[in-house]
């Protein structure tokens, strides 16, 4: 059956829109397994970290499909379930439901699972405890991490960028909370500055000036704090006269170059976002980037779902490390648009660490397996996440950022 397009933005949407959607749930449990040609094992054939830590079908998109319903019909109500609120949010937003489900019944299970989100938060109901000291952080400093606006700049006091505000530049590079705050993941905007720099492109900074891009926000179902994010940024950049964005983090990545023109009532969208991957990859194939040093060392690439599936870039972090002299990259059973979440997103490892850390271990079994010495990433968050259990369980495998082995040929 051909579903209808709804014709209206995506954070216009409410709960009803999605009637016909939960109404019409094959039931089929792709939501939850890799699609059927890419399974090699069955260690690793599964897809939705919320189901397998949870063992429910409720924890399924299938099950979410049928929670809309039975509201949408009265059949059951928001008090009738203890267990609703952890069904909502133990989602990391990892999309690979809605990739699956848009493949066979064209039907967007997370969508709908993100406005049931937000009518939670609309009734009063949600969202959770820890959520919401997240939110009044946002609020109160512009970031999701209690750090003061201060700060925001302190990375790159010694990398001597320009103040996009000030003067013009070829791109604004939007640095994101994680890795602005995060002294452990500093390296990975710093190294991209460092990378570019080289390169003669001109990048802008917009420091303690940058506002909270809004995704995690967004991910938790609060649209009224992410439209005022949103219209805050974009004044920025207008006033700033952004034309080109570019972006390392993979969520701020997502939700400039999708979610913001999906908010409505907003000035048009005027500027292009460009992933740090894209562009270093563009350069190594103009030979404006050029490795002079061998890195001798087998690794594996783990895709940030923000970045792969929400956005559809998988090449250009594959092309880099195919062009660095001595990498041998070797790839894990689940990749691309079938790749395991690392499981931190949506605000699950700020309200369930224990599930975020069982699922980033799956990760790095799946990681070891290929007898990778590192396991590379390109998302600030995926790299913290996945991290932990390596730190915890002292394993020999590395977490790298794609930039610490660029700068290593370099």
């Amino acid at each position: 059956m051909t579903y209808p397009k709804i014709d209206k933005k995506v954070y216009e949407r409410t709960l009803e829109d999605y009637r016909e959607m939960a109404w019409g749930d094959a039931r089929c449990n792709w939501c939850m397994n890799q699609w059927g040609w890419n399974v090699k094992s069955s260690k690793y054939n599964e897809i939705c970290p919320e189901f397998r830590n949870n063992r429910f079908f409720a924890y399924s998109a299938m099950g979410k499909f049928q929670i809309i319903r039975a509201l949408l019909e009265g059949d059951f109500d928001y008090e009738d379930s203890e267990k609703l609120l952890d069904i909502c949010y133990t989602c990391t937003s990892c999309g690979a439901c809605e990739m699956n489900c848009l493949r066979l019944m064209e039907k967007e299970p997370l969508k709908a699972a993100e406005a049931l989100k937000a009518r939670l938060i609309e009734l009063g109901i949600g969202p959770l405890p820890a959520h919401k000291e997240l939110l009044k952080s946002v609020h109160n400093y512009d970031n999701p991490w209690l750090q003061p606006r201060s700060r925001r700049g302190d990375w790159a006091k010694d990398l001597d960028l320009k103040d996009i505000t000030k003067e013009k530049c070829d791109y604004l590079f939007f640095a994101g909370c994680s890795a602005a705050f995060d002294k452990k993941l500093q390296h990975e905007i710093k190294n991209s500055m460092k990378v570019l720099k080289k390169a003669g492109i001109r990048i802008g900074i917009l420091g303690q000036k940058e506002v909270c891009c809004g995704s995690p926000v967004i991910r938790i179902g609060d649209r009224k704090t992410f439209f005022d994010l949103v219209r805050r940024n974009l004044e920025q950049f207008k006033k700033a006269g952004v034309k080109k964005i570019l972006t390392h983090c993979a969520g701020c990545h997502n939700v400039l170059k999708h979610d913001y023109a999906e908010v409505p009532g907003m000035p048009e969208i005027d500027f292009e976002v460009i992933h740090i991957s894209e562009l270093i990859a563009d350069l190594i194939k103009e030979g404006k980037i050029q490795f002079t040093k061998q890195v001798p060392m087998t690794v594996t690439w783990h895709d940030p779902c923000h970045l792969g599936r929400h956005c559809g870039i998988y090449e250009p972090p594959r092309d880099i490390l195919k062009a660095i002299p001595g990498i041998r990259l070797v790839e894990m059973e689940r990749i691309k648009d079938q790749a395991w979440c690392c499981g931190a997103g949506a605000g699950v490892k700020t309200a369930y660490p224990d599930n975020a850390f069982k699922t980033a271990s799956e990760r790095i079994e799946e990681a070891k397996a290929t007898g990778a010495e590192a396991l590379v990433t390109t998302c600030p968050f995926c790299e913290q996440n996945l991290r932990e259990p390596i730190e915890r369980n002292k394993e020999k495998i590395k977490m790298l950022d794609l930039t610490d082995i660029i700068e290593m040929a370099l």
